[in-house]
């Protein structure tokens, strides 16, 4: 009876491991999902960020511009 059993014994542990090591590859692969979307929405607020200081930088830029038309008129008028 004992031989009978040990197939079958065997069978389950086998099974069983499969089973497991499944799993745990189905959990690395979703953790590693996770991850991949996490840096796409790092990549988005970086994107925005930079976006936002080009534009404030270029309306500076525009100020800083209009600031220097401005001082040469004055000194202009001084002369």
């Amino acid at each position: 009876m004992t031989a009978q059993l040990i197939p079958f014994i065997s069978l389950g542990i086998s099974v069983g491991g499969i089973l497991f090591q499944t799993g745990k590859h189905a959990e690395k692969i979703d953790i590693i999902g996770v991850k991949v979307e996490a840096l796409d929405e790092k990549e988005e607020y970086i994107n925005k960020n930079i976006y936002e200081m080009k534009s404030d930088l270029k309306l500076l830029t525009h100020d800083v511009s209009s600031i220097k038309v401005d001082v040469r008129e004055l000194k202009d008028r001084k002369k």
